[in-house]
């Protein structure tokens, strides 16, 4: 029997009735963008967050890129981010001609090393993006005090940490604009895609609808902007989702301490973890990952490798002028780097399979 990464499969079953009313009614609806559904989302998660409105759109991307279009970036600036992330936030700054300036990460939580990113702070620094890993929120504290002394904007990239909190808020309201997204491998899932975008300003946010619009305004052209609406469907899935959000994170966090106690027969490393995480994944470090990971999937246990390079490495960004050295723990992380299957639905027997080939020797 397959031991699933996620739990896209093991959640429909569970709540079957409930997604199949909601691709019934979708059928039926006429609007199938950006309508009923959307709004409801948007309420739900800005609740859930603590914020005054979310925005919602099509896909991760296309947030980035609302936001850096809000925020006016050109050509030749600066966005200082972490090269131990999806790449989504550094191509979106290249698509509207800013400059990616990476940071290393630190050796503790693997997030962007705050120690550091001051001395990467230059005249055309105009935006911050520390990215969350694995359910961890950077050192959101010291990174928004630096980026108020020099006059810098803060985007928190938030997609893999959505209910996590930090100082006891939650992420996405950590600084005044943050994005996640709904991949299906993100904690809060679409069946297809989707993201949502948080700004705290209000003329921002006015100005960011109607870019991912088309930048329309009652069928009127007034901007130019892009195609970014959400569907209704989707947008039902991730609000039906949310509702289960927070028992399944209790879950997760009872697997993923169970992990961490049987785990420590083993000489695996983990990154630092805390009782605010939103527990989605289970990451562990080890010199041999291809190996295990192999002997994982000999035995029916889906795994992921999250990046199988850092992003100064990749050949898409070797215009960017990095080289192999240039951030060494992140290079050495990245090749240890292995997530382990940890879902709401997953069971305690396949949990303990899990456990049993990992320690296999």
């Amino acid at each position: 029997m397959k031991i699933r990464f996620n739990a896209k499969e093991a959640q429909y079953r569970a709540h079957q009735e409930g997604f199949d009313k909601l691709l019934v009614q979708s059928v039926h609806n006429e609007t199938l963008i950006g309508a009923e559904n959307v709004a409801k989302l948007e309420n739900a998660l800005a609740r859930y967050i603590g914020t005054d409105e979310a925005i919602v759109c099509n896909n991760q991307f296309n947030a980035f890129v609302l936001l850096l279009m809000v925020l006016g970036l050109k050509a030749g600036d600066e966005v200082i981010t972490s090269p131990l992330a999806s790449g989504i936030a550094v191509e979106a700054i290249l698509f509207m001609g800013g400059r990616p300036v990476f940071v290393d990460i630190d050796e503790a939580g693997y997030t962007i090393d705050v120690a550091q990113i001051e001395d990467a702070i230059t005249e055309r620094t105009k935006i911050i993006i520390p990215v969350s890993l694995f359910g961890r929120c950077p050192e959101m504290e010291t990174i928004n005090t630096l980026a108020l002394q020099h006059d810098i904007c803060v985007i928190e990239d938030a997609a893999q940490s959505f209910g996590s909190q930090y100082q006891g808020s939650r992420s996405c309201n950590l600084s005044k604009l943050a994005t996640t997204s709904f991949h299906p491998d993100m904690p809060l899932s679409a069946y297809g895609n989707g993201a949502a975008l948080f700004i705290q300003d209000a003329a921002l946010r006015a100005k960011a609808r109607k870019l991912l619009a088309l930048g329309r305004e009652k069928k009127a052209f007034t901007h130019v902007g892009i195609d970014a609406a959400l569907d209704e469907l989707q947008a039902a899935v991730v609000e039906y989702k949310l509702s289960l959000f927070d028992d399944e994170t209790d879950r997760r966090r009872s697997m993923h301490q169970h992990y961490t106690q049987r785990l420590k027969e083993q000489l695996i490393t983990t990154p630092q973890t805390d009782s605010e995480s939103n527990f989605a994944y289970y990451p562990v470090c080890c010199e041999d990952r291809e190996l295990l990971a192999d002997r994982l999937h000999k035995a029916g246990i889906e795994t992921r490798i999250p990046f199988q390079n850092p992003l100064h490495l990749h050949k898409a960004f070797t215009p960017l002028d990095y080289r192999k050295g240039d951030f060494p723990k992140a290079e050495k992380v990245c090749n240890m780097l292995l997530l382990l299957p940890l879902h709401a639905y997953m069971s305690k027997d396949d949990q303990e399979q899990v456990i049993k080939e990992v320690l296999k020797e």
